[in-house]
């Protein structure tokens, strides 16, 4: 294949994977990758046989060994986690990929979309534990500093059951993993940005001999009081005979929206030699979050404000042992968390009297989870590897509200208990050089009920030079959380997924150069969706299930990385995604008018670039994102209040790096938001406008005997 071949000759493979709902959006999604993207050019056998890229924010390998046979992931390395302290996981997922994170500010809840599928259809686990709340079903990603993750991966579609079960999106897998440097070491950062933001994190770290122990503190705290102009509002301008001669889009500035995160996570890991490897991981977290007033809300700041907090801890411990081609594996872990969320407000009656603290809710969650996990993987030959894997989570949820909704008879406090086993068969084989087929058998049971065996199946096929296509199919299965189930007095379904996808890979490399594509094609039909409507005068929100939602859409992926002399390097990374999450239910009656159109907050396109200059010990980097419009109501009104518009956003930093005798030091300057871009990503959340970061990194260098 010459040099710079488009990527015309995949255009076949849009009729193939082509859904019949999907229509000329799927001629206008590959156009878009058509115009921007090439096929590098083919390469030797040889060349195919050992040939991993490994670059600075993600690890792409196109021969994939035994274990990653027909598996579609990003992996995330510590290079690209470890960019920026203020960056959560939600932060570093939202510049490295198509996903959608629904989000209104650093400090508020975050969670991601794959895939065009709700929050809870994303299963997170850290270091084998699943990180869902057994109550909600989703993971609040802002919970997650990315310093503290090591490696992280994201597995799409078919690929998320060889993770668990329930992921009709995909599945996050974090872990955290020793160092492998000997003696002391320490890390300070310290970071300050707009609206009195402070970001301090501490690692402490020794290793030797067989014992490595690590500590990491992180505190984060903002007043994340930023303003904006208020387009919900209006100021009149009066004349002296009080006749409106004009208006104006008030001034305001962000209420009741300060927050306090503190993280401590303490690892220990023991090489015991033929007795395997120990790793203990413990992490707590102290939350306090005030919850901003919409821009809607007329009432003063100091007369009504709301708050969450949220204490919580995790920890595992787990154990490895390597024989021959074979491992062996063991884990146990528990997870507590005490939730609260607490609405107040203060009247004054006048006079010298106090003012008066009135509760509106008060409600607070008690959650504790036990785990375990049982694992073996062999290798059979050069061709087959098998995998077991049997894993246990018991769960015991308490949930009280001191002032529950008005105009409700549910009770206002609910215990529960549940058990949930999943084991996992999979076997992969490559019965010739150029082609490998996987299986993955899943059985789950959750309390009392089965769920039937959740099968995936997927291929890989590299026909020439580094070139991989890939192709899978799998069902899911997902059942409802406990709030679901308890709200829903115990009549709704489980949700039940077919997925399909297929795809290809490309990449390549010289002369100092490397490149790749990717281009994926998916369709996704979840029975039952859980959805969750406004009830009673909207005073409460119940759950119920929707018939069908189809899923279906395209991903696509290029980057470029080149290097010349004297110390000039430079890196770029493109993604696009084309989403559609349609509701397929039967009409209510005639004048229903969600059916066939888009799930609320799910963008139809989105989009995100990153672009870094390095000389030397000076960096620059670039990244934009993109995310069409967004509807908030499931018949996609056009009304103001039903649409949010779309927008662009593009953040610009600068680093330097110094090395010393006594210590490595860097230091870097960062702009959001940089063309002070109006916009939201929740209906009346405004978000904020152009701001600033500066931080600071130390690492002493300790001498060591």
């Amino acid at each position: 294949m010459k040099r710079g071949r488009w990527i015309a000759c995949l255009l076949p493979l849009l009729a193939v994977c082509r859904p019949e709902a999907a229509g000329a959006e799927y001629a206008a999604f590959a156009a878009a990758v058509v115009c921007g993207v090439a096929v590098p050019p083919g390469g030797t056998t040889g060349e195919m046989e050992e040939r991993s890229g490994a670059i600075d924010s993600v690890t792409v390998t196109a021969r994939r060994p035994l274990s990653d046979i027909g598996i579609q992931k990003t992996v995330f390395d510590e290079t690209l986690l470890h960019e920026d302290v203020t960056f959560s996981l939600a932060d570093m997922l939202a510049h490295s990929t198509p996903v959608f994170i629904k989000s209104y500010g650093r400090g508020t809840m975050a969670t991601v979309s794959l895939r065009g599928t709700g929050a809870s259809h994303t299963r997170v686990t850290w270091n084998g534990m699943r990180m869902n709340s057994p109550l909600f079903g989703m993971m609040d990603l802002s919970y997650i500093p990315s310093y503290f993750i090591d490696g992280a991966a994201l597995y799409n579609g078919a690929s998320s059951v060889g993770v668990a079960g329930g992921g009709l999106g995909g599945a996050i897998a974090l872990d955290t993993r020793p160092s492998d440097s000997d003696g002391f070491g320490m890390k300070y950062i310290q970071g300050v940005a707009s609206y009195s933001t402070f970001d301090e994190y501490l690692r402490l770290s020794y290793g030797g001999g067989r014992m490595r122990s690590e500590t990491s503190v992180l505190l984060t705290t903002s007043e994340n009081d930023f303003t904006y102009r208020n387009y919900a509002k209006k100021d009149f301008v009066l004349d002296g005979n009080g006749n409106v001669t004009g208006w104006s889009y008030p001034l305001e500035r962000n209420r009741n929206c300060s927050y306090r995160d503190f993280h401590i996570l303490q690892e220990l890991y023991y090489d015991a030699g033929r007795g395997g490897d120990f790793g203990l991981s413990a992490w707590y977290m102290d939350s306090s979050r005030g919850l901003p007033l919409l821009n809607t809300d007329y009432t003063e700041s100091n007369t009504s404000f709301s708050r969450q907090t949220e204490k919580t801890f995790r920890g595992v411990l787990r154990w490895d042992k390597y024989a021959g081609r074979g491992r062996v594996s063991a884990k146990a872990g528990y997870h507590y968390s005490d939730m609260r969320y607490l609405e107040q407000s203060r009247r004054s009656y006048g006079g010298a009297a106090a003012p008066e603290v009135q509760t509106r809710s008060d409600w607070r969650s008690y959650i504790h989870t036990l785990f375990g996990d049982a694992g073996w993987e062999m290798g059979l030959g050069e061709r087959f590897y098998l995998v077991a894997d049997l894993s246990l989570l018991q769960h015991f949820v308490y949930t009280v509200n001191d002032k529950p909704v008005r105009n409700t008879s549910e009770p206002s406090a609910y215990d529960d208990a549940r058990t949930e086993l999943s084991a996992l068969v999979s076997a992969r084989y490559r019965p010739a050089e150029r082609f490998g087929i996987a299986l993955n058998l899943r059985q789950e049971v959750i309390g009392n009920e089965g769920a039937p065996f959740i099968p995936a199946l997927l291929l890989d096929w590299n026909p020439f030079g580094r070139v991989v296509f890939k192709a899978s199919v799998a069902r899911n299965y997902r059942f409802p959380t406990l709030n679901d189930r308890h709200f829903a007095k115990n009549t709704l379904l489980p949700e039940e997924g077919f997925t399909y996808d297929g795809g290809v890979e490309a990449e390549g490399s010289a002369e100092g150069a490397s490149y790749g594509v990717s281009l994926t094609f998916y369709d996704s039909y979840i029975r039952n969706w859980i959805f969750w409507y406004p009830d009673k005068g909207a005073t409460q929100w119940l759950p119920t299930n929707i018939r069908l939602v189809h899923a279906f859409g395209a991903e696509a992926s290029a980057r470029a990385a080149v290097e010349w002399g004297r110390g000039w390097s430079a890196r770029v990374d493109a993604l696009l995604a084309w989403t559609r999450s349609l509701n397929m239910r039967e009409p209510l009656n005639g004048a229903d008018n969600a059916v066939g159109k888009q799930l609320p907050y799910v963008p139809v396109w989105s989009g995100a670039v990153t672009v870094r200059l390095q000389w030397r010990s000076w960096t620059v980097d670039y990244k934009w994102n993109y995310y069409s419009e967004r509807f908030t109501t499931t018949d996609n009104s056009a009304m103001i209040t039903g649409r949010i518009v779309p927008y662009f956003m593009n953040d610009l930093s600068f680093g330097k790096a110094f090395r010393f005798r006594w210590a490595d030091l860097s230091v870097g300057f960062k702009v959001n938001n940089l063309f002070d871009e109006e916009y939201e990503t929740e209906l009346s959340r405004p978000m904020p406008g152009r701001n600033y970061g500066f931080s600071l990194e130390i690492t002493p260098r300790f001498r060591h005997p």
